[in-house]
């Protein structure tokens, strides 16, 4: 989709080349980016986007071929390529967010599980109530670290799903 839009933009943009239509003096005619030779006639082709008188402006719905055809011009089909590609990019944004979540989720999870799994070394005396009570500080500060960074990747994920529905995507 990138690339159809990349095209497109290249293009709406670029400059057009000339166009020459060659008819030799045997009547055979062809068609060359470069001026005909001398002993040709010679008659320059240009797009229909240049093809207008100067004064004329852009054509409107009526002088529009495209939309004389029923067809979408190249600056609507160039505004939907772009809005599609705004809600691909959003949708996409959305489910790095909620797996970043989720990731990060089960990361702290797994964190937790290791640091209580130490408990069961503690002995049952002064030393190992002391070690339970380091265990028990250090699963405390990994939970609130945890809880920190997941409200931020959940306002991150909140962001994204409003981009994702001001966009219209799913």
């Amino acid at each position: 989709m990138r690339y159809l839009i990349a095209t497109l933009f290249m293009l709406a943009t670029q400059p057009s080349w000339a166009l020459y239509k060659c008819v030799s003096a045997g009547g055979s005619t062809s068609f060359q980016e470069t001026p005909c030779e001398r002993s040709r006639a010679q008659t320059a082709i240009q797009p229909l986007v240049e093809a207008r008188k100067p004064g004329e402006g852009a054509p409107g719905p009526a002088g529009d071929p495209a939309a004389a055809l029923g067809r979408p011009t190249l600056q609507q089909q160039l505004k939907e390529a772009e809005a599609e590609r705004l809600r691909t990019d959003a949708t996409d944004v959305l489910r790095d967010r909620t797996e970043d979540l989720s990731r990060y989720r089960n990361f702290c999870d797994r964190q937790q599980r290791e640091i209580l799994a130490h408990r069961a070394r503690a002995n049952n005396n002064l030393a190992g109530a002391v070690f339970e009570q380091s265990v028990a500080t250090e699963a405390a500060a990994a939970a609130t670290r945890c809880e920190t960074r997941g409200r931020e990747l959940q306002a991150e994920v909140e962001e994204a799903r409003r981009q994702c529905a001001a966009r219209g995507c799913s």
